[in-house]
């Protein structure tokens, strides 16, 4: 059994040669070709040398709430309406025709005004009439993926996979600022108070992710999907802010807790129509779940709410010159569960071109 090792390491040697030789062939090919193939040629990686760079803005506007039996809900109707700003980037870059790395991020800018409460106590010493009104900002870079996707060193002619490994690195410490607030009081014992929350943006843990694509062709259409799993690597510890007013003062103390991330499961499916080698549109659908989980509160832990949301999506992508393409998406909530949902148009703009 041992003669046949030697013979099975020279044919693995071969292999390989064969298609490194056969893929140095393939980057011979005129790069304007290459850089102008339109969607339903394309293979799911980047080619050897490539290099692309993604720009987007998203605006969404959060006017939609899903209950736990999945009920929808306007949120305009009791004034807790909100809009968001969404700014993000991608970097990509081909190391072979089947390996990719990558790196991505984001910001975000997200107000969101809560229903006005209203407190009322009574004692020997009398009444006391507080309002709050409640402002929480979600602002800041989010965490930074670094990616890795795979695809098999073959050209298949009418279908193509791959799969990609990654993990989110926090880019912020994911604790809330100190709270401001204003007060006033135009009467005695009643009390108007402003208050303003800030939030950070990511996960503040590390989380990895798994994604595998599948594409497949028929002519000008392209049936594409591709699922993807998040996983927290371990718990995390933030803080909370409480409150006391005091002679029209609020004094805030902080007390740290632990929680630990929900798993997310991602799931798009989506059939593209090349309409010319210059234009394609196409229609996603996307369904986002979260589960697991928990929050420490007060030295107890709670399971996180279970999550859904599903939209859909109609987009295109015009290719303006060899090296920049314009993508544009609009976003429609379907339907949900425990999730707040938003419609949005998201724009970006993508250049590639290659470096060898």
């Amino acid at each position: 059994m041992k003669r046949w090792w030697p013979n099975i390491h020279l044919i693995v040697l071969a292999m390989s040669a064969t298609l490194i030789k056969a893929q140095d062939t393939g980057q011979a090919r005129d790069k304007y070709v290459l850089l102008t193939t339109p969607y339903n040629e394309r293979q799911l990686t980047l080619y050897r040398g490539q290099l692309m760079v993604d720009a987007g803005y998203k605006f969404a506007v959060r006017s939609v709430s899903y209950d736990e039996n999945g009920s929808r809900q306007l949120l305009t109707n009791n004034g807790s309406g909100s809009v968001y700003h969404y700014y993000y980037t991608d970097i990509r870059y081909g190391i072979t025709d089947f390996v990719e790395i990558g790196a991505e991020t984001n910001y975000i800018r997200h107000g969101i005004r809560t229903q006005t409460e209203r407190y009322v106590s009574t004692s020997a010493a009398g009444t006391t009439d507080v309002t709050l009104n409640n402002i929480q900002e979600i602002r800041g870079m989010g965490d930074i993926l670094l990616l890795l996707s795979l695809r098999p060193p073959l050209k298949f002619k009418w279908f193509d996979l791959s799969l990609t490994g990654g993990i989110f690195l926090p880019s912020s410490k994911y604790k809330p600022e100190m709270p401001s607030n204003t007060v006033t009081s135009a009467v005695a014992n009643t009390f108007v108070i402003n208050s303003y929350s800030r939030y950070a943006n990511g996960y503040g843990v590390p989380v990895y992710l798994v994604s595998g694509a599948f594409k497949a062709v028929f002519r000008k259409f392209t049936f594409e999907t591709d699922f993807t799993f998040r996983t927290p690597l371990k718990e995390g510890t933030s803080i909370r802010w409480t409150s006391t007013l005091e002679n029209s003062k609020i004094a805030y103390t902080d007390k740290s807790y632990t929680y630990l991330a929900s798993n997310e499961y991602n799931l798009n499916a989506a059939l593209h129509y090349q309409v010319a080698g210059w234009l394609e549109v196409y229609l996603n659908g996307n369904g986002l779940k979260t589960k697991g989980g928990w929050t420490e509160y007060w030295g107890n832990k709670y399971a996180n709410r279970e999550t859904l949301l599903v939209n859909v999506e109609p987009s295109f992508e015009i290719q303006i010159s060899p090296r920049l393409r314009i993508c544009q998406v609009a976003g429609f909530p379907v339907s949900g569960k425990n999730s707040d949902a938003s419609f949005y148009m998201f724009t970006s703009i993508r250049f590639s071109d290659f470096l060898r």
